[in-house]
């Protein structure tokens, strides 16, 4: 399941490490740090003018660790895909100066998730770790990169001991979630993602990733209650509107379902939230679901061409083989069929027992066909 990263985690002021090379004399422009960093952790922040401010203490002190740190932060919450190589530029400047600063590192992590790399995430986390032995926000992200290392087991047990040390932290709870839903165990990860939306109601990430868990369960209704949360919280949102459109859809309620759809376009270059990897995770769910829906009213032709189209994006994607087989047995193309039911059956979508019975019949009938 790919699920929109939670928002980061801001360390706390007493977390934070205090750049050991910035020098008493210059306090003035360590109240100014102060004054951006308060800023930057507000819940609405002055982006722009702590960027231009920024700037001007860089250009007094270059070698101001806690400076680049915060541009680096500043840079990364402007949300655009341009500014995050100009984010990545300075957490490493930081780290080139103090390379003992963990939350340089932290954040550097961070980003590397949003773009999925996830083992770049993991050497930062590592490291970090090593010079503040266990973080619990360290290694509850940590535990997230082994995650999207396709590890759940051995991220559910880092996540654990992040838990162990601070059973208030909200990100870890909610990665421990998303572990527990990769490693099959959809109950328990439904108990920690409740927590989470207990714990902060409407936040959105919680409530997609709680509503997708949901769908999954076959709780519908569920599903479309929190996910609904989510949409009143942040109604642009597109992984949200998609995965409503499936409770609808999984319900029989088509209309309302193309509803949500047509609310979900995602839009390139625009936030964090639609960053590349996950902007094209996003086309991909659309594309599915949109041929989901379609196969349901039993327009088979625009249903093959949304399956194409996803197909185009992720080639060995199981279900969506699966879906295109079935739509080619039914429109008598048998060969074709029978590749992508390989392909289905080979990344654990095998098809049901009455389409295999159809497809192997109209391969016997289908001269050549097996060839």
């Amino acid at each position: 399941m790919h699920i929109v990263v939670f928002l980061l985690a801001s360390l706390s002021l007493a977390d934070q490490q205090t750049p050991r090379q910035l020098p008493p004399a210059q306090g003035s422009v360590q109240d100014r740090l102060v004054r951006v960093r308060n800023d930057l952790f507000s819940a609405s922040p002055h982006l722009p003018d702590d960027v231009r401010e920024l700037k001007a203490i860089l250009g007094a002190d270059p070698r101001s660790v806690e400076g680049h740190l915060l541009l680096g932060m500043a840079y990364r919450a402007e949300g655009t895909q341009e500014l995050l190589a100009e984010a990545v530029a300075e957490l490493r400047q930081a780290i080139e100066i103090d390379p003992a600063f963990s939350p340089a590192r932290f954040y550097l992590a961070h980003i590397y998730l949003d773009l999925g790399r996830p083992a770049r995430a993991k050497e930062e986390l590592e490291a970090a770790l090593e010079h503040a032995p266990g973080n619990p926000q360290f290694m509850a992200s940590l535990g997230e990169a082994e995650r999207q290392l396709k590890n759940p087991r051995k991220a559910v047990d880092i996540i654990r001991q992040a838990l162990a040390a601070d059973p208030s932290l909200a990100e870890g709870r909610y990665y421990l979630g998303l572990a527990l839903f990769d490693s099959g165990q959809i109950n328990d990860a439904i108990k920690e993602l409740e927590q989470v939306v207990a714990q902060s109601p409407g936040r959105p990430e919680a409530c997609l990733a709680l509503g997708t868990v949901y769908i999954d369960a076959g709780r519908f209704d569920d599903a479309i209650k929190v996910l609904g949360q989510g949409t009143q919280a942040d109604p642009s949102r597109p992984g949200l509107r998609i995965q409503l459109a499936r409770a609808y859809r999984s319900k029989g309620l088509l209309d309302r379902a193309e509803a949500e759809l047509a609310r979900a376009q995602p839009k390139p270059n625009t936030t964090l939230a639609g960053s590349y990897v996950e902007h094209q995770q996003l086309e991909f769910d659309l594309s599915l679901e949109q041929g989901l829906i379609r196969m349901k009213r039993g327009q088979l032709v625009a249903a093959a061409d949304a399956f194409k189209k996803a197909l185009a994006m992720d080639p060995n994607h199981g279900l969506a083989n699966n879906y295109l087989a079935q739509i080619y047995v039914h429109q008598g193309q048998f060969k074709l069929a029978s590749e992508l039911a390989a392909r289905a059956a080979k990344a654990g979508a095998p098809l049901a027992e009455p389409e295999r019975k159809l497809l192997e019949a109209g391969l016997a009938k289908t001269p050549g066909a097996r060839e």
